[in-house]
């Protein structure tokens, strides 16, 4: 199955951000995230992420290390956002949980693959159901097989966002 990550537009339910390539490279965003975020655009919010706009981008530090804040996840039921994070000069994308142990952790090796990740999830879905072929265990391991090959280190952290993500489909919830 391939994918063209251009087609995650068409899962986009809000308007796009307007960011000019050189100011987000100038804050210390990579060229490949910032090229990404330039060319394919992402999205105000998408599913329960949120992304800053130019204005609101923000530099921090955390654990001694320089990040840019450029968004949140706000999970259902959780009182607390999580930020999302660029590692200043690199590609990685980051989240932080106070379940997670260190706070800050790797989400995906960059923002491509983080978009990446959601077409799979739903392009997945989606044929499996058309082949009438969806349980979810099924798609669980087909999404872990397909996640592995693109980026594996999400993969191998069990407390990690993707990680739980398809145990909650393993399992049923």
């Amino acid at each position: 199955m391939d994918f063209d990550i251009r087609e995650i537009r068409d899962y986009y339910d809000s308007d796009l951000r307007d960011y000019d390539y050189d100011e987000l490279v100038r804050i210390g965003i990579s060229h490949d995230n910032a090229d990404f975020m330039v060319s394919i655009g992402v999205p105000e919010e998408y599913d329960d992420f949120v992304f800053y706009g130019k204005d609101t981008i923000q530099k921090t530090l955390i654990e001694g290390i320089k990040f840019i804040k450029i968004g949140h996840y706000a999970c259902h039921g959780i009182l607390n956002s999580n930020g999302l994070y660029l590692k200043e000069g690199s590609d990685g994308l980051f989240t932080t949980s106070s379940l997670h142990d260190p706070p800050i952790y790797l989400l995906n090796k960059n923002f491509r693959t983080f978009f990446l990740f959601h077409l799979i999830k739903n392009e997945l879905a989606m044929k499996m159901r058309q082949e009438d072929e969806y349980n979810t265990q099924k798609y669980a391991r087909e999404l872990r097989r397909l996640y592995d090959q693109i980026d594996p280190i999400p993969m191998k952290d069990v407390e990690g966002y993707w990680s739980h993500l398809i145990e909650d489909y393993e399992t049923g919830l």
